[in-house]
């Protein structure tokens, strides 16, 4: 492989002998990920230089690659300037143990007074497992002071403004501020663009990507090509592979291409199985699509698929149960539904999570349609979409429960004489937008009402309409509606 600044960006400061094993390895491997793997089966294999097993740790986890850091953990976990890096590895997945352990280790370390790119280190080691906790554990000033003051002193050091500027869009994310989220990125990528870094560009690009998508798809379809080329052609990492792959399934959603979108998250599972990594948010973005095409049989199994891959992440796990509720309602097992809504209704509410609420709101929703409580069923779903209208993101999300709610509402009002509010709504956005399987779903509702009308000529307007729609590939999910619609005719 070429040199890349991922790794030679650390050459200026680390000792010749380490900077000559990795030179070695970086000639020997084909791309990024077989480096990673190449400079841990050295130091698994041989005794190595400490400095050359921080490393190994520090590029297993820039490649999310924790079963690698799991073995080094094995052989070298006594030594104890390694330790915050193994500890660091668990607080990335919530440990908040593991977050207090880190700070205990890297003060040790920085209280023996080391190298400048030492204390620089065990600093955003700090930083950054607060990041992946805040703002359950808040940051302490003095340390990103501390970090500020260390890349400023040495020209050396500009590459960890990065990794600064990547925690930094975690912590205006967290705190609701877009606009900074993206400011963030952008400085981020002209540095790794300045240092040939290009995991961490590739990693912007992909978290940039998922920020825009609901604002302008084109562009954040721009970039993901990019990260994808990026990574085909220097890095190889499969987490990465898998995130842009996923991130395409979910811009397909936004359209209402459902089909595309359930291939794009199988294949994002399947790199993730044979990677060894956790697939929960692959799994949940499944039964998502699953109950929306009517396949909740499938869409109940990815349920409880993504609630065994949360178990490492117990935070995310409700998110998999109202996915199971939904599921439970479509398939008429609504005692189950319930009792599943009863027993995570609390620590949902207790979390403060967002988007757990929306959820929570949205399957209520759809429990009390079911029951034919219709004007219950429209406030819970109303409930649901103003919380992700409030907080500007999951334009996906957005979408379906706004279907939904057009739904219940062709089912309660007089459809002689009165419209639906949230249809004219969703027709408008799938019209404007170019949303075709919202068309195809706003055409489908728009089916029942002149089926109720007896509005012949309209109905068959609309069959006339509905009929290429179902004929795509992406959107073979509205042709058996489409068919028992033509035997309506």
């Amino acid at each position: 492989m070429d040199p890349i600044g991922t790794i030679t960006s650390y050459f200026p400061y680390i000792d010749e002998d380490t900077k000559n094993v990795l030179e070695k390895i970086m000639l020997e491997a084909t791309d990024y990920y077989d480096f990673v793997h190449r400079l841990v089966d050295l130091i698994l294999n041989e005794e190595s230089p400490i400095m050359v097993v921080y490393l190994a740790i520090h590029h297993s986890i820039l490649a999310s690659d924790y079963k690698l850091i799991d073995m080094i953990r094995e052989k070298y976990g006594d030594i104890q300037i390694l330790g915050p890096n193994l500890f660091i590895s668990s607080a990335f997945q919530g440990s908040v143990e593991d977050v207090k352990k880190v700070h205990e280790l890297a003060d040790i370390i920085l209280a023996s007074e080391p190298e400048d790119w030492i204390a620089l280190e065990m600093n955003f080691m700090k930083f950054e497992a607060d990041m992946r906790n805040y703002p359950k554990t808040m940051y302490k000033t003095e340390t990103i002071d501390n970090i500020r003051k260390l890349i400023d002193s040495n020209p050396d050091f500009e590459h960890y403004d990065i990794v600064l500027n990547d925690y930094m869009a975690m912590r205006a994310h967290t705190d609701g501020d877009t606009e900074e989220r993206i400011r963030c990125y952008n400085r981020g990528l002209e540095i790794a663009e300045k240092f040939n870094d290009k995991l961490r560009k590739t990693s912007i690009l992909i978290k940039k990507a998922y920020l825009i998508k609901d604002r302008d798809r084109q562009e954040s379809r721009s970039l993901l090509e990019e990260a994808y080329q990026i990574c085909d052609e220097v890095l190889g990492i499969p987490v990465y592979f898998s995130e842009v792959i996923s991130i395409l399934g979910v811009l397909d959603s936004i359209r209402g291409e459902y089909n595309s979108a359930i291939r794009r998250f199988l294949q994002a599972v399947s790199i993730r199985e044979r990677a060894g990594l956790n697939t929960g948010n692959a799994s949940a973005n499944l039964s998502i699509m699953h109950n929306v095409i009517s396949e909740p049989e499938s869409g109940l199994e990815w349920a409880q698929m993504a609630e065994d891959q949360y178990k490492s992440r117990p935070y995310l796990i409700n998110r998999a149960i109202l996915y199971q509720v939904w599921s439970l309602i479509l398939l008429k097992r609504t005692t189950e539904a319930q009792v599943l809504i009863d027993t995570s209704r609390e620590s949902i509410l207790k979390s403060g999570d967002q988007s757990q609420l929306a959820w929570l709101h949205f399957v209520t929703g759809v429990l009390e349609f079911e029951q034919g409580e219709f004007s219950l069923a429209l406030s819970s779903v109303e409930q649901a979409l103003r919380i992700y209208e409030s907080q500007g993101w999951g334009y996906h999300f957005q979408l379906i429960f706004l279907y939904h709610l057009a739904l219940i509402e062709i089912n309660s009002i007089n459809l002689e004489k009165d419209v639906s509010p949230s249809l004219a709504i969703l027709e408008e956005k799938a019209l404007t937008e170019d949303l075709p399987g919202y068309i195809g779903q706003v055409l489908l509702l728009k089916a029942e009402i002149a089926i109720h009308r007896k509005d012949e000529a309209d109905l068959r307007d609309i069959v006339q309409k509905l009929n290429p729609l179902t004929e795509k590939e992406n959107l073979q999910y509205l042709k058996p509606s489409y068919e028992i619609l033509l035997r309506k005719l």
